[in-house]
């Protein structure tokens, strides 16, 4: 019986494709100078890009701010710049929270494959449609980092773009590496950690795992969790949980000394999990944890028999909500 019914892997090997297509979109596109601030507004695999987009423009002066409700905060005004993702172009909150923006007279760009957002802004960049949400995250991000780009808000280097792609593009190493994962999760209870920084691609982990596999799994960062949940590994059940390390090699020092110490305390408990991230740009490191993760949720599907595909329970509440 073929479990992957609808070929998610095929989407997923497209996926440096799908990023270099992306990068062509904004071509001519920019925000207003005297922008005080920028506002990505989106839910689910259509909101994902706005928080890796806060950690890739973390250096740059203009602040970022991600939106997932159905109103945007109230200092969002006619100096705002909006970016407002949704893949279907039909999700309910963002729709909600782009109106309010608004009637705020902030400045918007709509990032849809079409639906009512193309429709109610004026500015849009149309990405291609037949994707699932969270597999469209390269349509999602770099039409966003294009803009900032030809508005000379953000830095973005032929090199850092150049050995991002060739890290994709290697993929035999990185399914390798995913399968591994997918064996070590498989039958527990998944906990992705990761830097504050890194904290986006450890809740991209979290969702592909939760949309692809249709399984329970939590994301948590340091040091915040040497706080609190370091706690839960006190009397935890043995191998109850299965503890994922992110491991960026440009975290602060002390953020690698305080994993290093956390995992000697939980592996009194449970087996630990750490993943070397790759990449010398802040980039290529972003989009290589991405890619591993995203191949580590669908190889966890595979091993339940589970189609990575369909989201039918996500559906089912859409129509109940009408």
């Amino acid at each position: 019986m073929v479990v992957d019914k609808s070929d998610m892997l095929s989407v997923l090997d497209n996926f440096p494709a799908q990023c270099k297509h992306a990068l062509t979109l904004p071509e001519g596109i920019t925000i207003p100078q005297g922008t005080t601030s920028v506002v990505v507004i989106g839910m689910g695999g259509s909101g994902i890009g706005g928080d890796l987009l806060k950690t890739y423009a973390g250096t740059t002066a203009l602040p970022i701010f991600v939106v997932r409700d159905y109103r945007v905060p109230n200092f969002v005004d006619e100096y705002s710049a909006v970016f407002s993702c949704s893949y279907s172009g039909n999700t309910e909150e963002t729709l909600a929270a782009t109106e309010d923006a608004a009637s705020k007279g902030a400045k918007i760009i709509g990032i849809t494959s079409g639906g009512k957002l193309s429709k109610i802004v004026d500015r849009v960049i149309l990405v291609p449609s037949g994707l699932q949400p969270r597999a469209a995250l390269g349509y999602m991000f770099f039409p966003m980092v294009g803009v900032l780009y030809n508005s000379g808000l953000l830095e973005v280097s032929n090199e850092s773009l150049n050995e991002m792609m060739a890290l994709l593009k290697n993929q035999a190493p990185i399914k390798k590496e995913a399968e591994q994962i997918a064996s070590f999760i498989h039958g527990k209870l998944p906990i992705i950690y990761a830097s504050e920084a890194f904290g986006p691609v450890a809740l991209r982990w979290k969702t592909q795992i939760n949309e692809n596999a249709k399984l329970p799994a939590f994301s948590s960062t340091f040091s915040e969790m040497n706080h609190n949940e370091i706690c839960a590994y006190t009397h935890v059940e043995r191998d109850l949980f299965a503890p994922v390390l992110l491991r960026n090699p440009r975290d602060n020092p002390r953020i690698k000394k305080r994993m290093d110490i956390t995992k000697g305390i939980m592996e009194q408990r449970t087996k630990v999990y750490d993943l070397e991230i790759k990449g010398n740009s802040l980039l290529a490191r972003l989009f290589y944890a991405v890619y591993v993760g995203d191949y580590a949720s669908y190889f966890l599907a595979l091993k339940d028999r589970t189609d990575p595909t369909p989201v039918d329970v996500i559906e089912a509440l859409k129509k109940e909500l009408v």
